[in-house]
């Protein structure tokens, strides 16, 4: 491959070199501009449209993070999502739940999380509404300190701030009151990313020597 290259670089310098003999100007360079990113941050380094981001802990993943666009940021560490959508995962791999929001900043030597704008966790019985959320994958807790509406099994429960696991089920609410209201149930959780390989189908019975 490298090889490659080394000649086409020789031949395109060759072809330059013709067109000053013979008097006319090489053909200008054409470079592709990267999208300005988000106000407030320097121009990226990389842009990745519908990009997808693992987040691990020690080999593990513990969420997918997708957005429709990626900024990355080397000097400052950090990745940057515009309507962005995780999606947590146990220790075994099973579907936690499932967060949305407007925005959200990576940090990519601890992998924390901070999502701004209708953020909105959605488990299989349970949801949080509020408007900025941090996830911290070394502790495996989302939490905020914003105001926040939480539904559980038809109850309705709003607070200042709250921590829990992904998975919703271990909820501490600061400064809750309690709302008791009919609330509908909640429909079919969306389903994930799949990143698992699928399964090569088995054979049927009586093919390929099977009984």
């Amino acid at each position: 491959m490298r090889r490659r290259a080394v000649v086409l670089l020789a031949l395109a310098l060759a072809v330059a070199g013709a067109a000053a003999a013979c008097g006319e100007e090489p053909a200008p360079t054409r470079t592709v501009q990267l999208p300005a990113g988000p106000s407030g941050y320097p121009a990226p380094d990389q842009v990745v449209e519908n990009g997808q981001h693992v987040i691990t802990v020690e080999g593990v993943r513990k969420a997918v993070l997708v957005a429709e666009q990626l900024y990355f940021y080397e000097q400052l560490g950090k990745v940057y999502g515009d309507t962005i959508e995780v999606t947590f995962y146990d220790q075994n791999g099973n579907y936690e739940s499932t967060l949305t929001g407007r925005s959200g900043e990576l940090q990519e030597a601890t992998q924390d999380l901070l999502v701004k704008g209708d953020v909105f966790v959605r488990s299989v019985d349970s949801s949080i509404r509020t408007e900025e959320l941090r996830y911290d994958p070394a502790q495996n807790l989302v939490t905020t300190t914003q105001a926040t509406e939480i539904v559980q099994r038809g109850n309705v429960i709003r607070g200042q701030g709250v921590t829990a696991d992904p998975s919703l089920k271990n909820i501490r609410i600061r400064g809750g009151s309690a709302v008791l209201r009919d609330e509908p149930e909640l429909g079919p959780t969306p389903a994930g990313p799949d990143t698992t390989a699928v399964p090569e189908a088995a054979p049927a019975p009586g093919t390929d020597g099977a009984p």
